[in-house]
């Protein structure tokens, strides 16, 4: 889908962008409506999602909430910001693994990261040896 940008905004340049503002108007001229767009990175979906089923897998395996998980890996690459001491604690911002923050390529750069990280760290507090070698033997699998 591609737009235009014109004097007077953003205008539907070929079919897909001229069919996607007939499904959002009400019939007023263009210039008349607003209609809200979000820029998103282009992002391998399939890469995407077998990344968010690994951590997944990793977090029923080590007992524990995939947000935690990914937290780690984040924070073990060096994807955070170290706030310093905030009403007596130390706070630390981890960055988003969205489309808004995270382009394709820095997230093909992190999971290279977090692979390493998995392997070295979080794969040897798995209790169950069966789980960690089919979790290993699936990290192994991936591309890199």
């Amino acid at each position: 889908m591609r737009w235009v940008l014109t004097p007077v905004g953003l205008e539907p340049f070929d079919a897909a962008a001229r069919e996607f503002h007939r499904s959002q108007t009400s019939g007023e001229p263009i210039t008349t409506q607003v209609i809200e767009i979000e820029a998103l990175h282009d992002r391998d979906m399939i890469e995407h999602r077998r990344i968010m089923a690994t951590i997944n897998d990793l977090a029923k395996a080590l007992r524990t909430t995939p947000e935690r998980v990914r937290a780690e890996l984040l924070v073990a690459t060096g994807n955070f910001q170290l706030l310093g001491e905030l009403l007596g604690r130390e706070v630390v911002a981890i960055n988003s693994m969205s489309r808004r923050n995270m382009k394709d390529h820095e997230l093909h750069e992190f999971w290279d990261e977090a692979k390493e990280a998995i392997n070295t760290k979080l794969l040897a507090r798995i209790a169950d040896p069966a789980e960690k070698d089919r979790l290993a033997a699936m990290l192994s699998l991936q591309p890199a």
